[in-house]
């Protein structure tokens, strides 16, 4: 009688945090989610190391983020040099494009 108590209780209480558990999960993917949309379309300026493979241009921030890039300038004289971008950001299959509407020169190398 005693184990079956005990067993009962031990069942209540895990019925009972397990959805509290997954609404603080869900909570949490939301903002995410919402961070993501938020970020997506708006206008950023990003500093980091350009360069460019098979035609196309990736910007690697100091904080690891890769972001392929792309802009209606000459991005090939600033190929494998740091630099200033502003554009608007969009996600295209998972990945974070940069259209470039201003691209500024901040050192002939890039700092590894």
């Amino acid at each position: 009688m005693f184990n079956k108590l005990i067993l009962s209780i031990a069942v209540v209480g895990a019925l009972s945090v397990g959805p509290t558990l997954y609404g603080q999960a869900d909570q949490q993917g939301g903002k995410k989610q919402q961070q993501q949309a938020d970020r997506s379309g708006s206008e950023q300026t990003l500093t980091g190391c350009l360069t460019e493979k098979d035609g196309s241009y990736m910007l690697a921030t100091p904080s690891g983020e890769q972001l392929m890039v792309h802009g209606s300038m000459d991005m090939s004289k600033h190929k494998n040099h740091t630099v200033r971008v502003t554009g608007k950001t969009t996600e295209e299959n998972g990945k974070t494009m940069l259209t470039v509407s201003k691209l500024q020169h901040v050192s002939p190398s890039c700092t590894q």
